[in-house]
C-alpha cells in the first residue's frame, strides 16, 4: 500500500504538505496546481487516505471500484487565466478520492470532441462549465450519466449543480445599497454560453440589473460589457473611466479572473480602492484575495458544490426517471474594499 512517503518521492513535495493536503487542511496556502499534483500521484500510487481504510463497509467513504470522467469548458491555458475552474475540479477530485472513486481528466481531440485517455467505458463523467449538444454526446458515447457543474443545459434530462447566483448579486448589491453607493457600474459577460452555447443573458448581470432596477437606480451607462479575462477587463474598463463623466462609485466583477486586470486600469485613473471607489468580486479565489488591496467577493462553495455534484452521480447511475438541480448557496466575504459613502441612506 502506497504511503505519504512514496507520493513524497514522486512529487518532490514534503510529506507534511502531502499530508494536510489530503487531509483538506484549509489552513495550507498552496497552489491549485499543487494540490491537484498530489491527488493525481496519490490516486495513480493507489494511496488510501486512514480514515477511509477504516470505514465500515457501506459507509458513505467505502471504497468502490467506479472509474468517473471530469471535462472543463475551457482549454488548459484558459484554465490558468481563470483558476475557478481548477479549483472546481479539484474539488471534485477530492471528494471522489475520499470515497474511493478513481477519477480521469477528458481532453478535446483534433475534431474538438471530449475522449478519455485509453478509451474504455466510464461510470459516470462531470462536465464542468457549458458544453455544445456535439460535445455532450461526446460524453454520451462513454456513459449515460452525466453530471453538470455550473451549468444546466437540459433541466429534463440532466441533473445539475449550481450556485446561487441570485443569492450572490443579493449579497454584493445590499452591501453596496448599505454603506450608500447609488452609482454601481457592473463589469463582465453581458451573455454566456449555456447549454448548446446558445447565447443567454449572464445570470449575474440579470440579477444586478433587476436588483437595481427595482430600487430605481439602474443606470445602463454604468454596465461594461467584457470578456471575463484580466487584459480584456483592462481594455473596456480604462475605455469607460475615460468616456464617464460622472463615475461610479462602486463597481461588481463577475468574475475574479478580471481582478488584475480591473485594478490596473483603476490605478491608471487615479482612483483608490475603497476611497474613491468600492469594489466586489464574484467566485472568490486566490485572485481576490491576494489581490492589492484584497477585495471583499462573493464566495462559490465549490466543496458543497463538489459534495452536491458527487451526490447527483450517485442518484443519476440509479436512474431515478426526472433529474434535478441543487442550487448551492454564496457567502459573502468581507475584506476592507468596499466603505460607507456620504450619501442618503439606502433606497
Amino acid at each position: 500500500m502506497a504511503t505519504l512517503k512514496d507520493i513524497s518521492a514522486v512529487t518532490g513535495i514534503s510529506v507534511s504538505t502531502i499530508s494536510r493536503v489530503l487531509n483538506r487542511d484549509e489552513t495550507i496556502s498552496v497552489s491549485a496546481q499543487t494540490q491537484a499534483r498530489i491527488f493525481s500521484v496519490a490516486q495513480e500510487l493507489g494511496y488510501v487516505p486512514t480514515r477511509r481504510r477504516v470505514r465500515p463497509e457501506g459507509s458513505r467513504h467505502a471504497a468502490t471500484s467506479l472509474k468517473m470522467g471530469i471535462a472543463q469548458m475551457f482549454e488548459p491555458e484558459r484554465v490558468l487565466q481563470d483558476p475557478y475552474y481548477l479549483y472546481m475540479k479539484n474539488e471534485l477530485e477530492k471528494e471522489c478520492f475520499e470515497q474511493g472513486i478513481e477519477t480521469t481528466t477528458l481532453f478535446r481531440n483534433e475534431e474538438g470532441l471530449f475522449q478519455a485517455p485509453g478509451g474504455g467505458a466510464l461510470d459516470g463523467i462531470f462536465a464542468i462549465g457549458s458544453f455544445t449538444r456535439e460535445e455532450i454526446d461526446s460524453f454520451e458515447r462513454y456513459t449515460p450519466h452525466v453530471v453538470f457543474v455550473d451549468s444546466t443545459p437540459d433541466d429534463e434530462h440532466y441533473y445539475a449543480v449550481v450556485p446561487n447566483f441570485h443569492l450572490g448579486l443579493r449579497q454584493a448589491m445590499s452591501r453596496f445599497l448599505e454603506t450608500g453607493h447609488r452609482r454601481i457600474a457592473f463589469l463582465g459577460s453581458h451573455y454566456t454560453l449555456q447549454g448548446t452555447h446558445d447565447w443567454l443573458l449572464d445570470a449575474r448581470l440579470y440579477y444586478f440589473r433587476n436588483i437595481l432596477q427595482a430600487k430605481g437606480i439602474y443606470d445602463e451607462a454604468l454596465v461594461w460589457d467584457c470578456g471575463m479575462t484580466s487584459p480584456e477587463a483592462y481594455q473596456v474598463l480604462s475605455g469607460a473611466l475615460r468616456a464617464n463623466k460622472a463615475r461610479p462609485d462602486a463597481l461588481f466583477l463577475s468574475s475574479d479572473a478580471m481582478v488584475q486586470g480591473a485594478l490596473r486600469a483603476l490605478e491608471e485613473a487615479g482612483l483608490k480602492i475603497p476611497q474613491d471607489i468600492s469594489i466586489i468580486a464574484f467566485n472568490d479565489t486566490s485572485l481576490s484575495q491576494n489581490a492589492v488591496p484584497p477585495l471583499s467577493s462573493i464566495r462559490v462553495l465549490q466543496h458543497e458544490l463538489a459534495f452536491s455534484a458527487l451526490h447527483a452521480m450517485h442518484l443519476c447511475r440509479e436512474n431515478h426517471p426526472n433529474p434535478c438541480k441543487t442550487v448551492v448557496p454564496t457567502l459573502y466575504m468581507e475584506r476592507g474594499s468596499v466603505i460607507a459613502r456620504n450619501t442618503a441612506p439606502a433606497v
